[in-house]
């Protein structure tokens, strides 16, 4: 199957006309823990590309956070009412509503982005925090849906239970019976996390599959599944080390959070200006990681699958070998 990518053959950079891949990455079959060395690798060989990646989303995530928090505190002081508590509940909502569509929207353009980096860097090609969000903002509507699907692929299954068991316990009888049932929906919910963490894992290769190869949001979506047919415990191994990367910060937060919350006035907002100033730091060291190792598990999976590593050798030793020799006898003019 062809690469499809978007930086093979565009005629750009000097590498283009090599007949060897500039690159200090050698292509072949990975192991887990070789995949996770060689993402710090790639991540501490270009970390001002990859943190400058993540800058964005985590400074828009504070500048969310800090209005809320804003708003939050602006309110408490005042007493509220009848329409006037409804106008406070709603603008509080829709900002949580703003929020959230907005660090999605990002989340998939930085995702695409930092894929297009480490798929340039690992091929030995050029790559720039600006090149990357041009190649990402180009389809970003496109990555947006991917990382929704993503989403509802995962975990459609407990919202589902979960809604079930509120309509049970607020629009039914609120009997004995009806809370039992609503329990037994809320318990399935718990359980069917399993499931979802095993369908969020099938389409995880959805994004760089999608910015690698070109494709659209369906077909990434099954290019994924059939990559991840018989290999998920990997990315499954690789959520279970990221959970922990951000359990360690959320031991270093957790106090903060306790702080501010009994603090008031000056303390409590320096507390605040405190914790977020560590969610931006945590966002913009750690988020890269993530993308990165999903990014290697995709091309690892279609060099053990497709031999993606000869193919690549063969796109940059093709041009050069496709150079006719000129005819015996006739020199240069």
């Amino acid at each position: 199957m062809s690469s499809g990518n978007s930086w093979v053959g565009t005629g750009y950079g000097s590498e283009r006309n090599s007949p060897l891949p500039n690159t200090q990455f050698d292509l072949r079959p990975l192991s887990t823990g070789e995949i996770l060395d060689r993402t710090f690798q790639i991540y501490r060989s270009r970390f001002s590309l990859f943190a400058g990646l993540a800058v964005l989303p985590a400074a828009v995530n504070v500048v969310t956070q800090s209005i809320r928090l804003w708003y939050a505190a602006h309110q408490s002081v005042h007493v509220h009412h009848g329409a006037d508590l409804y106008r406070v509940q709603v603008l509080t909502g829709s900002l949580t509503f703003l929020s959230g569509i907005i660090s999605l929207v990002l989340y998939g353009i930085i995702q695409a982005a930092t894929t297009w980096a480490v798929s340039a860097v690992y091929l030995g090609e050029p790559a720039s925090i600006k090149t990357a969000f041009e190649a990402a903002g180009k389809h970003w509507f496109r990555y947006t849906l991917i990382v929704l699907r993503q989403i509802w692929a995962g975990f459609w299954l407990p919202f589902v239970l979960i809604d079930a068991g509120l309509i049970l316990q607020f629009t039914l009888h609120r009997s004995a019976s009806s809370a039992g049932t609503a329990a037994i929906f809320y318990f399935l919910a718990f359980v069917s996390l399993i499931y979802a963490l095993w369908a969020y894992i099938r389409v995880s290769l959805a994004v760089p599959a999608a910015v690698v190869e070109s494709l659209k949001v369906r077909a990434s979506i099954k290019r994924s599944k059939q990559l991840l047919m018989d290999r998920k415990v990997r990315i499954l191994l690789l959520f279970i080390f990221l959970f922990a990367l951000y359990l360690v910060v959320g031991a270093i937060q957790a106090p903060l959070a306790l702080i501010a919350l009994r603090s008031r006035g000056a303390q409590a907002f320096l507390t605040h200006a405190i914790s977020l100033a560590l969610s931006f730091v945590t966002g913009t060291l750690v988020g890269p990681i993530g993308a990165i190792a999903t990014c290697l598990f995709y091309f690892d999976e279609r060099v053990r699958r497709e031999g993606f590593d000869i193919e690549w050798m063969m796109t940059k030793i093709a041009p050069a070998a496709a150079i006719p020799a000129p005819p015996s006898g006739e020199g240069s003019l």
